[in-house]
């Protein structure tokens, strides 16, 4: 289980699950916790990670909740709604509670994901 924060604006719940995509989502965890600013987009919010790494177990659409690892922008991103992405992705996890948090985001909002 994680907790995201978004710093001002309150709390959501989510989990990483390693049957998805268990080597992005291995190293997501050990760069746990991250505290960033998010870059919301058309759709989904975002944040850059710096981990690189490949495609694994690539989808290209995604359910509203969905937490999946972008690896061409090398970011996390937060789907709100359904959503086809702009490229394959690695779904890594799903939001759990307080998912419209992530609907009305302002880009350089900080954000800190964390184990819980």
């Amino acid at each position: 289980p994680i907790r995201i924060t978004l710093v001002k604006k309150g709390e959501a719940e989510g989990v990483l699950d390693r049957l998805k995509a268990p080597l992005t989502v291995e190293t997501i965890l050990k760069k746990l916790p991250i505290n960033s600013r998010v870059s919301p987009s058309m759709g989904f919010v975002s944040v850059i990670l710096e981990i690189k790494r490949g495609t694994e177990k690539p989808v290209n659409k995604v359910k509203a909740g969905t937490i999946a690892y972008w690896p061409r922008g090398d970011a996390l991103c937060i789907y709100p709604k359904d959503f086809n992405p702009y490229g394959p992705v690695n779904r890594i996890g799903e939001i759990t509670d307080n998912l419209e948090l992530f609907e009305k985001v302002r880009s350089g909002t900080r954000i800190i994901i964390e184990k819980t």
